[in-house]
């Protein structure tokens, strides 16, 4: 396989009924994993809550029972666990697992983690945000209740993708998990999409016929509603998949349940296009695997969604402002306006907001060729940027200097930068441009002549600076110390030209209208 290609597997799961013991569970679970990676498979998803059937459809009022249906303290550990995660390392192969978290401070949560073999550590967790159904169940005792709501708290983790170590020959690639539920919420796609992930992770228990909970006709045929169900399914996916360009992998627990409830299948592993590339053909038991180029998913995150291109954030704030629907008002509401005199209607009234400040986006230029200089900077000034400002970092490419010590390094360090810099900014449309370089540098009357946006050097920008907080400031360089007599002569002539020497020791003042040694 290309270096950058990894291979992908579902682990689905057929019924679990309320009465089997987590070793019968588990007994499958060690099955599926055996097969996944007898087939090559690096990274193996279980579904929501695979440890046992999905109970909040029942209401459970006894406080011990309840308890038994959650994993408590490491899950890793435990000894109900402990051996998948045993087998998971033996194997090599990554997983991803959903069950019901009883954490530590008491709360309950519907959660997943992503486990690392080869370091046999936890990456990454995450607790279901979109908590379907309600707090009390249906009074009609057929009815197919879900519960979650009542025996779980809303996610407090956020959507947070994550890198892997290796895998797809050391690239790190960057992976996101949601479960069930989340997978509907195009939030939810988009928050992982807005971080670069790769590889969605979903597991889910999804019922095919459930009247009430989906709000339908309850006689309705069973067989067309889990049809209709499983279209939803893909749909979402397909979705989440081709407007974020990234793979997913959803892995259904299915079948039925105590012979009464039944799950949708419906496994898959969907590509960047939004294509099915594997799909389940049982509802039971089954791996699905499918080997997933990553380099798949650039042509969609640097075309059409291109984030940084093409988004238009100012009118999205209803998204985040609003949680409830809010429909227009109804045109009964206007007819007490006085009439068109121009034969034409009148518009309902418009509501007004003041759109938020548009963010700011800055580029911070390192001209010279050493990475961690850029770092520095970075971590530097970070603490210190309003919400509405985000900083994004340039290292000039080879063969640009390692370091700016002379005219010679200015001119090289400049003609590399600014090859790199112009597609750059074209791509990304960075509101200004920062050259990190204490001088003068080539390179800030270089862009200034290209580009529109707002150029200056952090020298420049700190004398404006200086000059806003006193009559007087001082700069202090580090740097080699020259023999005296040169220090001497180079005084005289930096008195003269107004330029500023680099000393060990050397302490420079400035003053509106004149330079004086300090």
């Amino acid at each position: 396989m290309p270096s950058n290609t990894i291979r992908l597997a579902a682990a689905q799961m057929g019924a679990t009924h309320r009465s089997d013991p987590r070793s019968k569970t588990l007994d499958r679970m060690h099955k599926l994993l055996d097969d996944a990676a007898n087939q090559g498979a690096e990274v193996v998803l279980f579904p929501e809550i695979a440890l046992t059937t999905f109970f909040p459809r029942y209401l459970i009022d006894d406080s011990e029972e309840l308890a038994s249906w959650f994993e408590h303290g490491d899950v890793t550990k435990s000894e109900n666990t402990a051996p998948l995660f045993d087998k998971a390392r033996q194997l090599a192969v990554d997983i991803s697992l959903g069950f019901a978290e009883a954490a530590e401070n008491g709360e309950r949560f519907n959660s997943s983690i992503y486990y690392h073999a080869k370091s046999g550590s936890i990456l990454s967790k995450y607790r279901k945000i979109h908590l379907p159904g309600d707090f009390e169940p249906f009074e009609d005792p057929e009815a197919v209740n879900q519960l979650e709501k009542r025996y779980f708290k809303p996610g407090d983790l956020g959507f947070q993708p994550f890198r892997v170590p290796d895998l797809a020959g050391s690239s790190e690639p960057i992976m996101g998990m949601m479960i069930c539920n989340d997978r509907r919420w195009t939030e939810a796609w988009r928050c992982l999409g807005l971080q670069g992930v790769e590889v969605v992770l979903c597991g889910y228990n999804t019922p095919g016929f459930a009247p009430h909970l989906f709000g339908s006709d309850k006689n309705a045929d069973p067989k067309q509603a889990e049809q209709t169900a499983l279209f939803h399914h893909k749909l979402v996916m397909q979705h989440g998949s081709y407007t974020n360009a990234t793979f997913s992998v959803c892995a259904a627990r299915c079948g039925v349940d105590d012979g009464k409830y039944s799950l949708i299948g419906g496994s898959c592993i969907v590509g960047p296009e939004g294509d099915i590339l594997a799909e389940a053909k049982t509802i039971e038991d089954e791996i699905i695997i499918a080997d997933c180029d990553l380099s798949a998913c650039r042509q969609g995150k640097t075309r059409t969604f291109d984030f940084a291109r093409h988004r238009r954030v100012e009118h999205y704030s209803r998204i985040v402002d609003q949680t409830g629907t809010i429909e227009p008002p109804t045109l009964s509401d206007t007819a007490s306006q006085p009439p068109s005199t121009n034969g034409t209607h009148h518009l309902p009234p418009q509501p007004t907001s003041t759109p938020p400040p548009k963010p700011i986006r800055i580029l911070l230029c390192n001209p010279n060729a050493t990475p961690s200089m850029t770092a520095s900077c970075l971590t530097m000034v970070t603490p210190t940027l309003p919400p509405d400002v985000s900083l994004h970092t340039f290292t000039a490419p080879p063969p640009a200097p390692t370091a700016i010590e002379s005219a010679t390094d200015n001119v090289l360090s400049a003609a590399s930068s600014f090859r790199a810099l112009l597609p750059l900014q074209n791509r990304e449309n960075y509101s200004a441009i920062l050259v990190a370089c204490y001088s003068d540098h080539a390179l800030i009357r270089m862009l200034r002549e290209e580009l529109e946006v707002p150029v200056m050097g952090i020298m420049e920008a700190s004398l404006f600076v200086a000059r806003t907080l006193g009559a007087r400031f001082g700069i202090v360089a580090t740097g080699y110390e020259p023999p005296q007599r040169d220090r001497a002569r180079g005084r005289r002539e930096a008195l003269r030209d107004g330029r500023f020497l680099r000393g060990d020791r050397e302490l420079w003042a400035g003053r509106a209208g004149s330079r004086e040694e300090a």
